[in-house]
């Protein structure tokens, strides 16, 4: 059953089959409530829900099942024996940033020769480039590793072989149509014939794969276990990689994450203690934390300039050398706001004068004040804000550098395919992707993207969904049913946070809050059980509600503690009038 909200949100009301939910609730021992909840997730086998529950790491897959692995490993163990230089080339990114970092502890702790390179956004672009091979060569390095990019590089590796450079591409988006690079191993759960089980491992997720790989090679060819590096502890960066790159927290993401989480609550790289600090992150660190405190902070050096900042904080050793780069990041974030805060100013001025919006279901803006650096979270917001593919680029010297965010009805990059005549070059996944374009073709490209995206952008496919878990009563909600929705966690994408449901709920002791009062805070009551509720942004909304008007609520289940005491409170997420008929 679906029902449009005050908010005009689609609600969708999750249908697991109750034999599935009783299957897992006996196999597994758990309340009908958790099984629910794995139903909901997919999850239908009791031994895979033992496994998800559990996320003990004994439950990863076997990272030679990934095609190409073996190729890699015996190359680097080559360069290794014959101390060949080894450069890690890494994106500029949270995922690449990390991926190289988690490369660089793995390789220092062997004792290894190596160095890495991260190019320079505005400079350089994403991604690998023949300068850059240039100069790994002559730094009198023999085998670059990639780390978060390269599966589009083909013309880039074929130089880099025609130069006396071996390439092994590890990278998790999406494999190009023209094919693979022709590396010495190419590392990608998405390449054609690859049996790995689980396809959505993160960059860094792929480069700890590897890690995995050639520690047991090393141990294999008799290096004792006090030279090999305890990968555990570097599940930190593969967190916080994995959560800032926004990949799907599920399979295997799910148990290294659950892992990973408490690697970098306890972590002793200085870098990272350096960056909780300045986020004001102490004690517990979850998925909200990395998303809207460290990621933000590492992310923005790259954003504005080089990324090495970012790789120096978390690969330093010097807890003074930590404090002052995360301090600088922490500058360096404020002023990625203020930047932000300019491009999004002037898109949503671009927006209101120049597209309508009943035509065009695509949003393709274009200008030379957009800051290259931003344009992606700017995109996000948009894409949200109109519900619809948003796309903006950036000018500088007739050439265009654009970053896209879509809805689950478009495949963005799928649709860039289509398009591809009108591009220089495009890669990325179904919600997020890249693209290089002369200025002279971006109408050109505006024209051809809408046309892609007709039949799939009607009207009523640009509806957002809010995805409804289960419908609650108030009288059955409190800790304990908090801390067992927990055992789920971590929650991101595709684990979503559970979102539940309690109908005819009657409101009392309503309030607006916040320094703007856009805020709500009121309590539900539902015979003779009540609750606290809060509800951000959505103080204009209940202006066109009678307060005498029995509600349907959509909501998370938080905790809010105060004085020492713990309490389950609703975080609001939608409300709508109820039907006399329920």
């Amino acid at each position: 059953m679906t029902v449009l909200s005050l908010l005009k949100k689609r609600w969708v009301f999750a249908k697991p089959e109750p034999d599935a939910v009783q299957h897992l609730a006996d196999h597994l021992r758990i309340s009908p409530l958790t099984a629910t909840l794995l139903v909901n997730r997919a999850i239908t086998d009791a031994e895979e829900g033992r496994v998800f529950l559990d996320a003990d790491l004994e439950g990863t897959h076997d990272p030679y099942l990934m095609r190409g692995m073996d190729k890699a490993v015996k190359r680097i163990l080559t360069a290794i024996e014959n101390d060949e230089g080894i450069t890690i080339f890494g994106d500029y990114d949270v995922d690449g940033v990390t991926s190289t970092a988690l490369m660089h502890h793995f390789f220092h702790e062997l004792g290894i020769r190596f160095d890495h390179y991260l190019p320079e956004r505005m400079e350089e672009g994403y991604g690998v480039n023949e300068n850059a091979l240039d100069e790994i060569k002559a730094r009198g390095n023999k085998l670059v590793i990639t780390a978060d990019c390269g599966i589009t590089a083909v013309k880039q590796v074929a130089y880099a072989r025609s130069i006396g450079l071996d390439v092994i591409v590890t990278d998790h988006h999406q494999v190009p149509e023209e094919g693979l690079p022709d590396a010495v191993a190419v590392l990608n759960p998405f390449q054609p014939d690859c049996p790995y089980p689980f396809k959505f491992l993160s960059g860094v997720g792929i480069v700890f794969k590897l890690a995995v790989a050639i520690r047991r090679a090393l141990r294999d060819a008799g290096w004792s276990a006090d030279r090999l590096p305890n990968l555990k502890k570097h599940l930190d960066l593969f967190t916080l990689g994995t959560i800032a790159d926004m990949a799907p927290l599920t399979g295997e993401n799910h148990v290294l994450t659950h892992n990973g989480l408490e690697a970098l609550r306890t972590t002793e790289k200085p870098g990272l203690v350096a960056l909780k600090h300045v986020a004001g992150i102490d004690g517990k660190v979850d998925a909200f934390s990395i998303g809207f405190g460290l990621a933000p902070r590492l992310n923005a050096a790259g954003r504005l300039g080089r990324a090495d900042s970012g790789l120096d904080l978390l690969v330093t050793h010097d807890q003074g050398e930590a404090r002052r780069i995360a301090e600088q990041l922490d500058q360096i974030n404020e002023q990625r706001k203020h930047t932000q805060h300019g491009v999004q100013e002037e898109a949503e001025y671009l927006i209101e004068r120049e597209v309508d919006l009943e035509k065009e279901k695509v949003l393709v803006l274009a200008s030379e004040n957009f800051h290259q650096g931003v344009i992606g979270i700017v995109a996000s917001k948009l894409a949200d804000k109109y519900y619809r593919p948003t796309f903006l680029i950036a000018i500088r010297d007739g050439m265009g550098k654009g970053s896209a965010r879509s809805i689950p009805t478009f495949n963005l990059y799928k649709a860039l395919a289509q398009c591809s005549e009108h591009l220089t070059q495009y890669g990325g996944h179904a919600y997020a992707a890249g693209l290089n374009i002369e200025a002279g073709r971006i109408d050109d490209f505006r024209r051809a993207i809408n046309e892609v995206g007709a039949p799939y952008l009607t009207d009523d496919r640009m509806v957002s969904e809010l995805k409804i878990d289960s419908t609650l009563n108030l009288q059955d909600i409190g800790m304990d049913v908090y801390r067992e929705m927990q055992k789920l966690g971590p929650f991101g994408q595709v684990n979503t946070l559970p979102v539940f449901c309690s109908r005819r709920i009657r409101i009392r002791d309503f309030r607006e809050i916040g320094r703007d009062r856009t805020h709500v805070r009121f309590r539900a009551t539902q015979g003779k059980a009540a609750m606290n509720v809060v509800g951000f942004r959505l103080a204009e909304t209940f202006r066109y509600l009678d307060p005498d008007t029995l509600i349907d609520i959509a909501y998370e289940l938080q905790v809010n503690a105060w004085n020492g005491r713990e309490k389950v409170e609703l975080k609001l997420l939608d409300v709508k009038p109820s039907d006399p008929a329920d």
